[in-house]
């Protein structure tokens, strides 16, 4: 296996890792004599010589001139591991501040009311769904009103083999994490259910929470309701709209999910939405 190579996947230069793979095979070595055996340039081999010393991998004889010799190698590696770790944690700190800082710049009282435009993207596949149901529930302040049609309960019943993105045992357990997280943090969550296979998601997540104020508050914000219909839609607050977009190459499939920034055709889902809440039948999480 090429060491150099490996070497430089961790971080370290073509040079760098070419002194230190030198060090090992020759010994104790001088930087004049090591830069002949290993090709590096005289002008170079001080600078990389100082770089690795820094980072654990070499140490140096005070003598005229230098010797230097390689740390055995298991040591150095942890050394490596050691500097990148503390300068991960350091960066990391640094990254955590600059955050706290643009948190403050960007706070809520200047950011632009964008509830009257209007705006729409497309979503393609498990992760794509997921990821913007994600920042949308992050971004989401008051209500979440869900509705699926009878073709879902039809696919989970069947098993039928959806577009080749889509599997209903994958893509519900991150989306029930979702929707319980929302309803933990205080968002009033609506669902109408073709069936209980949702539910039994639900539950089962709900189940494992041990803190009762938690669970209180989950069932406080989180209800759900079956009934049959042909509606599949979600509204979230007063303004975005979430709509399925049919696999035109099979009838019983999802090609992806379109996302509507729309006031106005919000409001009329809600509506709608109002109408087939009255007629769905209760359900409890426990």
């Amino acid at each position: 296996m090429d060491n150099e190579r490996l070497l430089r996947d961790l971080g370290l230069t073509k040079y760098e890792s070419s002194a230190y793979a030198t060090l090992i095979k020759e010994g104790v070595t001088g930087a004049q004599e090591l830069s002949r055996i290993s090709g590096i340039p005289v002008g170079k081999i001080y600078e990389v010589l100082s770089n690795l010393n820094n980072m654990g991998l070499v140490e140096f004889q005070r003598s005229r001139p230098r010797k230097y010799r390689a740390i055995k190698p298991d040591v150095a590696l942890d050394n490596l591991y050691a500097r990148k770790e503390e300068n991960t944690k350091s960066e990391l700190e640094s990254f955590k501040l600059k955050i706290s800082e643009l948190r403050d710049s960007f706070s809520d009282s200047n950011y632009p009311d964008h509830t009257e435009i209007k705006f729409w993207s497309t979503l393609i596949g498990e992760e794509d769904i997921v990821r913007s149901i994600k920042n949308t529930l992050d971004e989401t302040e008051k209500e979440i009103l869900h509705v699926k049609s009878m073709k879902v309960k039809e696919v989970m019943e069947s098993k039928i083999k959806r577009h080749k993105d889509f599997n209903p045992d994958i893509l519900l357990p991150p989306v029930t994490d979702e929707f319980i997280r929302a309803a933990k943090s205080g968002i009033c969550i609506k669902m109408l259910l073709p069936a209980d296979f949702f539910v039994i998601h639900l539950k089962d997540k709900y189940n494992q929470i041990q803190d009762t104020d938690v669970r209180k508050t989950i069932k406080e914000n989180l209800e759900v309701r079956i009934l049959e219909c042909d509606y599949d839609f979600v509204v979230i607050d007063d303004n975005v709209v979430y709509i399925p977009i049919p696999d035109p190459l099979n009838p019983d499939g999802l090609l992806g999910e379109m996302k509507i920034f729309d006031k106005e055709y919000a409001e009329k889902l809600r509506k709608r939405y109002e109408e087939l809440w009255a007629r769905g039948k209760r359900t409890v999480l426990e």
